[in-house]
C-alpha cells in the first residue's frame, strides 16, 4: 500500500471514531490499529498446527512424490525415480527447487546421521514452518493495514482448515508459492514507497515456485501504482518500478544459471512450464492426465473449507455494497486484497485439467476473503444491535455470532481432517518399523500411492510391475558410485511427453522381493491385477493397515469423521499391505 517515503501509511478501515466496531485495544494512543493477539502468540499457534500436519497429513498426489520427493532423494542419496519432466529434452522441472530442499536436510543426514524416514518428516516440518511464518506475517499485516478483526478472523479460519492442513507440509511448487504469496502480500501491505521486497517475494513464488502464481501480484501492484501515481506522478511510479526490477531479475538469473548448469544447456524452466501447460499443442499438455467439470473446485473447496467458502465468495458483493462505508483508498484496498481469490478461481476453473493442489496458492486468499465477509457482517450486526439496545451484552452478540461461525467451520474442518487421516494414512504407515526391506520393492496397481524412497531402506529399490494402468510410469535415475549426479543432464531412454506407456519401466513379478498391494473385498481380480494379498502360497504378509474403501462407504461417513454416538460407523475397510515373496 502507498505511503510517503518518510512515514508509515495511515491505518485502513473504519476510523477510530467508530468505536462500536473496535475492542478497547484496537486503536492505540497514536491512532494506529493494534492486533488483537501478539505476533509470538499467533506464530506459536500456527507452528503447532503446521507441525501436526507435517506429522500426520497424507500425500494426496503422486506428482508430489515422483516430481519432487524422488529427485530430492536422488540428489541426497544417489538414486530415485525419474519422470519425463526431468529429461533435458523437456526440462519443465527445476533442479534448483529440488536442490534447495536437498540442502535443507543435508546437515541432518550427513553430519547428524539422521535416517531417511526422519529426513522425510524433517523436510515436511520445515515446509510447514515456512507456511506458519507466512501465515503469521499475513496476520500482522492485515491487522495493521486492513483491520485487526480481519487479521484475527483470517488466521482463525486458515489455521484449523482442512485445506491448509494438507497444503502446508506438501512438497509442491503450488504449496511453496502459497507461502511466498502470503509473504509477498504481507510485504505489499507493509510497504513504503519501494515495492522491491514485495516484488522479490512474488517473483520467488512465481519463478522459483509456480509461474501461474504471478497472476496474484496484479491486484496489489495495480493498487500500489494507483496510490503512488496520485501521491507523486506516473513518471515517478515507472522510475521506481524500473529500479525495483533488479530483485526479480536476480531471482530469474539465479534460477536460469543453476538449472542450465544442471541440465548442461541453457534452459528457462518457468517458461517451459507455461509453454507446456498453455501452448503444448495437439496431443500434448496437462489434459492428457484427465479433465474435470467447471464446478470441480467449488466442490473440492467446500470439502476443505466448508461454510467459509460461501463467506469467501460473498466478500466481493459485500465489499461493493460497502462502497459508501469504506470510501476512497480504503475501498480500493479491500478490492485489492479480495481480488486474488477471484482471479485464481476464475483462471483455473476455465482450465479443463483440474487438481486439488492447483488451488493451494489461493487458500490464503480464500481465508482472507472469508474474514472480510465476517468483518462486514459483524459491523452490520453491531449497528443493528446498538439500535436495539445499549446494553454491552447485546452489542457483543455480533462478536458471538462471528466467532460461532468460525468455531463451527473449524470443528467441521477438524472432523474432515480426522476422516482423511484415519482413512488414507496406510500408504505411509505400513513402512513404520519395517526397516529390513531389501532388494526390489514392487508396486502394481498401487503405483500412484508410493510415498517416496525416503521411506525405504538404503538397500531397497522401488520397482513397477505391469497393472491395468496404461500410461507412462517413471524410470530410474542412473546410479553411480560418485558424488556427482549425472542424471540431471543425461537424457533418459524411452521417455515421452504424450503419456504413452513404456514397457521397459516394468520388471517381472518373479524379480520382486517385496510387493505393496491392496485388497478391496468384492472387487473383481484380473490377470493384470490379481489379489496378491490372498495368494498365501507365494506371499507372506509382513505389514498391513486398514484403508478406506471409498466406493462402498456412504458419502457422509466418507467425508467427515463423527463418533458412533452421533452417526453409525458405516465405513468399509480394505487392506493395504507389504508382502514378502516366499522362498
Amino acid at each position: 500500500m502507498a505511503v510517503s517515503p518518510d512515514h508509515h501509511a495511515a491505518p485502513i478501515g473504519p476510523t477510530p471514531k467508530q468505536s462500536s466496531e473496535h475492542g478497547p485495544n484496537t486503536i492505540s494512543a497514536r491512532g494506529k490499529m493494534v492486533a488483537h493477539l501478539p505476533y509470538n502468540v499467533v506464530l506459536s499457534m500456527t507452528l503447532v498446527s503446521g507441525l501436526i500436519s507435517a506429522s500426520f497429513a497424507t500425500i494426496s498426489d503422486c506428482d508430489e512424490v515422483f516430481n519432487y520427493w524422488e529427485p530430492t532423494h536422488y540428489l541426497s542419496h544417489g538414486y530415485g525415480l525419474q519422470t519425463w519432466e526431468y529429461s533435458p529434452r523437456y526440462a519443465i522441472r527445476s533442479w534448483l527447487y529440488a536442490g534447495l530442499h536437498s540442502l535443507l536436510i543435508w546437515p541432518f543426514s550427513a553430519l547428524m546421521g539422521l535416517d531417511k524416514a526422519h529426513e522425510f518428516l524433517l523436510l515436511r516440518g520445515i515446509l510447514a514452518t515456512v507456511a506458519s511464518i507466512a501465515q503469521t506475517e499475513l496476520y500482522g499485516a492485515l491487522s495493521a493495514r486492513v483491520h485487526p478483526d480481519v487479521g484475527l478472523y483470517s488466521v482463525l479460519i486458515s489455521m484449523p482448515s482442512a485445506g491448509m492442513y494438507q497444503a502446508m507440509p506438501a512438497f509442491l511448487p503450488s504449496s511453496f508459492a502459497m507461502s511466498f504469496v502470503m509473504l509477498g502480500t504481507s510485504a505489499f501491505l507493509k510497504t513504503t514507497a519501494s515495492p522491491v521486497k514485495a516484488l522479490v517475494l512474488f517473483s520467488i513464488a512465481g519463478l522459483f515456485g509456480w509461474p501461474f502464481s504471478l497472476a496474484l501480484v496484479i491486484p496489489q501492484l495495480l493498487l500500489w501504482c494507483l496510490e503512488m501515481a496520485e501521491r507523486y506522478s506516473m513518471v515517478w511510479v515507472l522510475r521506481t518500478l524500473l529500479r525495483s526490477s533488479g530483485g526479480p531479475f536476480a531471482v530469474l538469473t539465479l534460477i536460469t544459471i543453476v538449472d542450465s548448469l544442471a541440465y548442461r544447456k541453457l534452459v528457462f524452466v518457468p517458461f517451459n512450464i507455461v509453454l507446456y501447460n498453455v501452448f503444448g499443442g495437439e496431443g500434448r499438455g496437462p489434459d492428457l492426465y484427465g479433465t474435470e467439470p467447471w464446478w470441480y473446485y467449488l466442490a473440492n473447496l467446500s470439502l476443505n473449507f466448508n461454510i467459509m467458502l460461501v463467506a469467501a465468495l460473498c466478500s466481493g458483493p459485500l465489499v461493493l455494497a460497502g462502497l459508501g462505508y469504506w470510501p476512497g483508498p480504503t475501498f480500493r484496498t479491500y478490492i485489492a486484497v479480495t481480488a486474488q481469490f477471484y482471479i485464481w478461481i476464475l483462471i483455473f476453473s476455465l482450465q479443463p485439467h483440474k487438481e486439488e493442489r492447483f488451488m493451494y496458492p489461493a487458500y490464503p486468499g480464500l481465508c482472507l476473503n472469508a474474514a472480510v465477509s465476517l468483518y462486514m457482517v459483524k459491523s452490520f450486526l453491531s449497528q443493528v444491535f446498538e439500535k436495539i439496545s445499549s446494553s454491552k451484552s447485546v452489542r457483543r452478540l455480533a462478536d458471538i455470532s462471528v466467532f460461532a461461525a468460525i468455531f463451527g467451520a473449524a470443528l467441521i474442518s477438524v472432523l474432515r481432517i480426522a476422516a482423511v487421516t484415519s482413512g488414507y494414512s496406510a500408504p505411509i504407515d505400513i513402512y513404520n518399523g519395517h526397516h529390513n526391506l531389501t532388494g526390489n520393492v514392487c508396486y502394481g496397481k498401487e503405483w500412484y500411492r508410493f510415498p517416496s524412497s525416503f521411506l525405504l531402506p538404503q538397500n531397497a529399490r522401488p520397482r513397477f510391475i505391469k497393472s491395468a494402468f496404461a500410461g507412462l510410469l517413471p524410470g530410474s535415475f542412473t546410479e553411480r558410485n560418485s558424488p556427482f549426479r549425472d542424471g540431471t543432464w543425461e537424457i533418459p531412454e524411452n521417455m515421452n511427453d504424450l503419456n504413452q506407456e513404456d514397457y521397459t519401466k516394468y520388471i517381472p513379478i518373479e524379480e520382486c522381493d517385496y510387493l505393496v498391494d491392496s485388497y478391496f473385498e468384492g472387487k473383481d481380480e484380473s490377470s493384470l491385477e490379481p489379489n496378491y494379498i490372498l495368494d498365501t502360497e507365494h506371499w507372506d504378509l509382513i505389514s498391513c493397515r486398514e484403508f478406506l474403501d471409498a466406493s462402498k462407504t456412504p458419502f457422509p461417513n466418507r467425508i467427515i469423521w463423527l463418533p458412533r454416538m452421533v452417526i453409525d460407523d458405516k465405513r468399509v475397510w480394505a487392506k493395504y499391505c507389504i508382502l514378502r515373496k516366499r522362498s
